[in-house]
């Protein structure tokens, strides 16, 4: 037995030692805090995809509409709203309306660059969710190219052609041959000219292809299925996408939560830009040009559409030089 003096030496001692926990226990301990760690890193993913996913669902509704539907609406709008200019004189809302307006200068007037501006940081977003960025950034400069020469051709080329070649000064009893800025600055001298509505070609041309590429999101939808166990089987769809393998999904699993927000903003910026480009062409449709130069430039980019999207792209990006 211990002496009364050792106990009373070795109880302080004792007193200021803490016991040790078993080892089963400390592991338990960190598992659980790496645990909540994890747990709070995907709730905050969770809730950025919630987000992503809100402002997406809108927007698909209005890019994704059937093209043929689009483009039975802007041949009915043309048809309708032409006519109410032919018998209706309409007053203009200047801000609005107007040929000075802000929207009209600023916007439409620079309205391929605004284009190009809002699709093209959607696509390369969309590069980052690809397993092939190669491939996929070889044929966005493609496509770029493609449909910045035909906005070129014939906005910048070919419209400006015919209506100097079509145009008529009238000064009096004068026939004159000038261009439109010397004849208008005479005080009652009248211009005439046939003016294909570039207006009609640029606004239609620029949305059906936000449209096309908006087509993206499709894949995005998928890829949020594969990745977070939620896929919906679609052997129509499945068969278009990639077959991506452990290390794919790793990489993309940890990459889509970043991305997805630069998308939903960059998705939501082209949806507003096409509702302004609709909203113009109303605007050009109801206020400005003739019947037969408003058919023609909407005619032109139905099919310079078409031509691309429906012929060029596709038989292109199957040759072999595009990573196909």
């Amino acid at each position: 037995m211990k002496s009364a003096q050792e106990a009373h030496i070795t109880e302080p001692v004792l007193r200021g030692i803490t016991p040790r926990r078993p080892l089963r226990q400390d592991m338990t301990h960190l598992q659980a805090s790496e645990e909540s760690d994890d747990a709070k890193e995907e709730k905050n993913s969770q809730s950025w995809l919630s987000v992503w996913e809100n402002i997406v669902c809108w927007c698909r509704k209005y890019l994704l509409i059937p093209s043929n539907a689009k483009i039975a609406y802007y041949l009915t709008t043309l048809l309708a709203l032409s006519t109410i200019q032919h018998y209706v004189d309409l007053p203009h809302l200047e801000g609005l309306t107007g040929k000075h307006s802000v929207l009209n200068q600023v916007f439409v007037k620079k309205g391929w660059g605004f284009t190009l501006a809002v699709f093209l940081p959607y696509r390369f977003a969309s590069l980052f969710l690809h397993p092939k960025l190669r491939v996929s950034l070889t044929q966005l400069i493609v496509r770029s190219a493609l449909t910045t020469f035909f906005f070129f051709i014939w906005c910048q080329v070919l419209f400006p052609a015919i209506d100097n070649f079509s145009a008529t000064c009238i000064a009096g009893n004068e026939t004159l041959t000038l261009t439109k800025t010397e004849c208008l600055s005479n005080e009652g001298w009248q211009y005439f000219s046939f003016d294909i509505s570039g207006h009609s070609y640029l606004l239609i041309y620029c949305v059906l292809i936000m449209m096309e590429e908006s087509k993206e999101i499709i894949y995005f939808v998928w890829l949020k299925g594969q990745l977070f166990g939620e896929a919906v089987k679609n052997r129509k769809e499945d068969s278009n996408w990639p077959d991506l393998d452990e290390k794919q999904l790793k990489s993309l699993r940890r990459r889509f939560p970043k991305v997805s927000p630069v998308v939903a903003v960059t998705f939501f910026n082209m949806c507003a830009l096409a509702l302004l480009w609709d909203f113009m062409l109303l605007v050009t449709t109801l206020y400005y040009h003739t019947f037969a130069e408003k058919v023609i430039g909407t005619v032109l980019a139905l099919l310079m559409w078409a031509f691309l999207y429906r012929g060029a792209f596709p038989w292109l990006f199957s040759l072999k030089i595009f990573g196909s």
